[in-house]
């Protein structure tokens, strides 16, 4: 196929190609603007509709609320035929409602417009439901005992004279047809054509209100409940499905009038929402059709004119490839093509300045190689020098933690598992045996830092050494003064002011044994204590209040009162866990989330039946495990001990 076919055909596609695109995103556009056209439109009769309802149902209990303030139904001195005259001039007044009743406290009709149902009691259901002490006045739509017609019953407390108390209950009846008056028949953009679908629902998707099926209301629950009851967002909620549109209103208050949690729907199939659509398609298809043809003629032309030069092109091309860079291109147009013809003739003459520039810049390049792997050995050296300190600064750190031989000494069966993120981390752990007295006591906490690497083993240097002042040279042995003591100190290191908030410091769990009677206190800052009871399955957590030590507000007393202390009886065999939140952050497993605190307590929880040097080994290998695929989030601080 030659060139001229090729280009030809290329021409007719790209044609045919735009006309197909420009077709499609043009029908695209005019049904977006058509839709967007019918959301703006149903939207606005929506709120219009919504607030028509809501404005009738606020003046209509208004009305009842003035009513029942005449002093004919609030005075107990009226005869019951008089009482009757007044509610049938009330109801001549207002060609709204059909009838009005007046009830007294044990809900008897002793009084009715129509002089319907008197001497009858109203049983305790629909509007009488509503009224209790903080709500005066009510409205709900339900077929009338007495009319026996489905109508809206508008009800209203009737206060004595010294406006205190209830003496009665004043209900008016507007027929629920008044509602067709008020909504009428919408369409879109006046078409009537195209009419919408009203109804108007309780919370129980029951029908209250139909242009379409009147039939249906209190009679049926709404054909699309389930879809539409899940649209609870302020304002006109827009559900679209593969048949209609739809368009939910929550009722809102309006005014003082707080609503009754009804829903007005407006809808419309698709089908005829849709129906002009055919009708634009239809014109957008005649006008292009013209046009089309007219492109395909152009194309051809287009398509002659443009071969012969590019064939002259080909052929001088043919000579550049094989190295001929002096070839000339016998091209004199000065559309692109022409453009073009000069450009290579210009870039054959200057490949030759650009193969002697490059022999240069190769030279310059390996000068530039041997002064970066000069920089390189440099940063060699620098790094393994920081390293080094690093290094230093880790033997320093771990001379600081205990040795474990002191808590097994008092506990035999215990262990202290610690993994800092980096080579030195912001956890740390401390325990001492110590005598008050006769008696002698365990200490044992956990505390972790904020920040890791060598911030954070800084501030846990500082942890370590402040708790072993506060405990041996101040004699502090309340693990909550202990806490309250040292956040008064670490504010003191870092030059803070005792009511600045501030979250750098360290979460820390502080144990205090009595090893005589076993009991133990426990106070914390953020890190909570896990204690399994020997014979118990369950796992129990006593919690520490989310504080930073060192950035707590207040002074010492203040700081003090903020903590809280428990007291726990420890009985032989219990297990006692202390960590920070390092094993819990981890991410990990197969989908790379948090190992989360939940599944931390299952782990010691189904391990504990195991001999504590085998639950270590558990927890140390469900960690790795869960991490072998992630590097480590934070630094990891878990200590474990059983009594004797």
């Amino acid at each position: 196929m030659n060139i001229y076919a090729k280009l030809t055909i290329l021409c007719l596609f790209l044609v045919l190609f735009t006309a197909g695109v420009l077709s499609f995103f043009a029908d695209q556009k005019v049904e977006q603007t058509l839709k967007e056209e019918i959301v703006v439109s149903m939207t606005q009769q929506s709120k219009g509709i919504g607030s028509d309802i809501g404005r009738f149902m606020f003046s209509r209990l208004n009305d009842i609320r003035l009513a029942s303030r005449n002093p004919y139904f609030r005075s107990s001195n009226i005869s019951q035929e008089e009482l009757i005259q007044r509610l049938q001039e009330l109801e001549n007044l207002n060609d709204l409602y059909y009838s009005f009743s007046v009830f007294d406290n044990d809900r008897v009709r002793i009084a009715d417009s129509k002089r319907l149902s008197i001497g009858k009691q109203h049983p305790y259901t629909l509007y009488w439901t509503k009224l209790d002490e903080d709500q005066d006045a009510t409205v709900d739509v339900s077929k009338s005992e007495s009319v026996g017609r489905v109508v809206m019953h508008f009800a209203s407390k009737i206060k004595g004279l010294d406006d205190q108390t209830d003496v009665g209950v004043l209900v008016g009846r507007i027929l629920v047809d008044e509602l067709f008056k008020i909504v009428g028949e919408y369409a879109l953009s006046n078409d009537t054509s195209r009419n919408l679908d009203i109804h108007l629902i309780d919370s129980e998707g029951t029908v209250l209100y139909s242009n379409i099926d009147p039939t249906s209301i209190l009679s049926s629950t709404y054909s699309q409940f389930d879809l539409v009851s899940s649209l609870n967002e302020p304002g006109v909620n827009f559900l679209e499905t593969q048949d209609a549109l739809y368009f939910v209103t929550r009722e809102t208050n309006y005014l003082s009038f707080t609503g009754n949690d009804w829903t007005l729907i407006l809808s419309i199939p698709k089908e005829r929402a849709y129906a002009p659509l055919k009708q634009i398609r239809e014109q957008i298809l005649y006008a292009v059709l013209p046009v089309l043809a007219l492109a395909i003629i152009l194309s051809l032309i287009a398509a002659n004119l443009f071969v012969k030069p590019i064939v002259k092109l080909s052929l001088a091309a043919e000579e550049l490839s094989k190295g001929n860079l002096d070839v000339e291109l016998p091209i004199g147009s000065k559309d692109e093509i022409g453009k073009l013809a000069k450009q290579m003739t210009s870039m054959s003459q200057n490949l030759i300045g650009q193969i002697e520039e490059q022999r240069q810049t190769n030279k310059q390049l390996i000068d530039q190689k041997t002064q970066i792997e000069m920089q390189k050995n440099q940063l060699v050296s620098v790094s393994s020098q920081i390293r080094d300190s690093i290094s230093y600064a880790e033997r320093i750190q771990r001379s600081t933690l205990p040795p474990i031989s002191t808590l097994q000494s008092v506990f035999p069966d215990s262990f202290v598992t610690y993994k800092p993120k980096d080579i030195i981390g912001g956890d740390f752990y401390w325990f001492e045996r110590v005598r008050r007295g006769n008696n002698e006591f365990m200490i044992i906490a956990c505390g972790d830092c904020t920040g890791h690497g060598v911030p954070g083993a800084i501030m846990s240097i500082m942890g370590s050494n402040q708790l072993t002042n506060i405990v041996y040279y101040q004699n502090y042995l309340d693990p909550k003064k202990i806490i309250s003591r040292l956040d008064k100190v670490i504010k003191f290191e870092l030059q803070r002011d005792t009511d600045e908030v501030n979250r750098d410091g360290m979460e820390i769990g502080i144990c205090v044994i009595d090893l005589d009677t076993l009991k133990m206190e426990f106070a914390g800052a953020g890190i909570p204590l896990r204690l399994m009871k020997h014979g118990s399955d369950e796992l129990t957590i006593i919690k520490s209040p989310r504080q930073m030590v060192g950035g707590i507000e207040g002074d010492e007393q203040e700081v003090h009162a903020q903590l809280t202390k428990e007291e726990i009886q420890l009985d032989v065999k219990d297990r006692i866990f202390l960590s920070s939140d390092g094993f819990q952050d981890q991410f990990g497993g197969e989908f790379d989330k948090k190992f989360m605190s939940k599944n931390f307590n299952k782990l010691i929880e189904e391990s504990s039946s195991k001999p504590l040097f085998e639950q270590q080994k558990i927890i140390e290998k469900t960690f790795s495990e869960w991490s072998k695929n992630t590097s480590q989030t934070d630094d990891v601080c878990v200590l474990g001990f059983e009594i004797k």
